[in-house]
């Protein structure tokens, strides 16, 4: 009788269950209409649009927003529960060439634009990742970096996130491969959420000039686009409704359910004026952005434990980060693998499953509403200490062999 290979069943059972849930969850979504009517592609949808009936220059009008999300939920929308459109004008002309007369044949069309832009950004982690591996132990690794969660998580709700997530691993391919020029260039494309790009790009401002240099030039050239495709009004805009965000006042911004400091203080602190909140959690995001940045200034050379700690502490600090957010995460849990890996504090047969074991504890804390942001905010902390003092959570497996 054949001994039952457990990794392999564990594996099968894992995968199978990500992706059972993953198209159980789409579907409910998009079968719903009072899901599919609420989520965030309702934003995007209306803001395409506009942009074709009004002209690109009004996709950031509240009212204008409010009138074609009516026309969708039909039903009138009261101004505190518009979804205004936070994202910067290149992201227009995708919505606007999506945004057809079916409202849920466009959040489908969305959907498989975004699922490809995921496939795209996953090869080149993969590419880093793959060499001294089993062509079993690859393809488990690429299914963990296909199927991470967070990035689901975004396609359900019809967020643009991959598009952040694909110029993110473009970034740190380009980090680890020393291609300052296309790690800048993928830091160029993260602006998509300009609050999470920007204390991940100043500091190189001090280290590794080069990156910061072709993050200026890509970000140059998005916003020449911008400005050429909205105009000066449509800029104006842009700022306006950043600023609605920032407030967090009158319009559908969703604080409480926010992974930022922001959030936790609102969610466990709720006696706490709405002004001293936000002034705490803006304070804390320059305070990262200084930090880093004379973390930088310092440290003979940028590693995977730095880049770790600057998403970590972007993500925390942002005004503004929500599930789809997270899709972030996926470069401390890249920089953690390679770590553990070079180091030999985890065997390749075991690296592997990090991705996948994320995903699953991500997966399951969103099962119950009181792990949801706990077992998200230990999944970053575990992934900080890991990287940081590996010798602290692992042994060596090169000095178990010499035993």
């Amino acid at each position: 009788m054949k001994q039952v290979n457990l990794r392999r069943v564990f594996v099968v059972a894992a995968l199978a269950s990500l992706v059972l849930v993953y198209s159980m969850l789409w579907l409910r979504m998009i079968t719903t209409p009072v899901e599919y009517t609420g989520a965030d592609f309702i934003a995007f949808y209306a803001a395409g649009r506009i942009a074709q009936a009004e002209g690109p220059a009004q996709v950031y009008d509240l009212e204008l927003q409010r009138h074609y999300e009516e026309e969708v939920v039909g039903f009138e929308v009261a101004p505190e529960h518009i979804s205004p459109f936070l994202h910067p004008p290149f992201i227009v002309p995708l919505a606007r060439a999506l945004a057809l007369d079916d409202f849920i044949l466009s959040f489908v069309l969305w959907d498989l634009v975004m699922l490809a832009f995921l496939v795209l950004g996953a090869l080149p982690l993969f590419y880093l990742l793959r060499e001294g591996l089993s062509r079993q132990q690859r393809l488990v690794l690429l299914a963990g970096i296909l199927l991470f969660f967070p990035c689901y998580a975004s396609l359900v709700i019809g967020q643009d996130s991959a598009i952040f997530y694909f110029s993110a691993c473009i970034w740190m391919f380009g980090l680890l491969t020393k291609r300052d020029w296309l790690a800048g260039l993928g830091l160029a494309g993260m602006t998509v959420r300009p609050h999470l790009a920007l204390p991940l790009a100043l500091p190189f401002l001090f280290k590794r000039r080069g990156v910061w240099w072709w993050f200026l030039i890509g970000a140059a050239v998005l916003a020449l686009f911008s400005l050429v495709y909205v105009g000066v009004d449509g800029i104006e805009g842009f700022f306006r409704v950043l600023l609605v965000s920032g407030r967090g006042e009158n319009y559908h911004t969703g604080e409480e359910h926010m992974f930022n400091t922001i959030g936790l203080l609102l969610r466990t602190v709720p006696a706490l004026p709405r002004l001293y909140v936000r002034w705490t959690g803006w304070s804390t995001y320059l305070l990262a952005i200084i930090g880093l940045c004379v973390l930088w200034a310092r440290v003979p050379r940028v590693e995977e434990r730095h880049v770790s700690l600057a998403v970590i502490l972007s993500l925390f600090t942002a005004p503004h980060s929500h599930i789809n957010d997270l899709v972030l995460l996926i470069v401390p849990v890249v920089g953690l693998l390679l770590v553990l890996v070079r180091k030999r504090y985890l065997l390749e047969q075991d690296a592997v499953f990090l991705p996948l074991g994320v995903s699953l504890v991500l997966l399951f804390s969103f099962f119950t509403e009181s792990l949801k942001y706990s077992l998200s905010y230990l999944v970053m902390l575990f992934l900080l200490l890991a990287v940081w003092f590996p010798e602290k959570l692992f042994r060596r497996k090169t000095l178990q062999r010499m035993a």
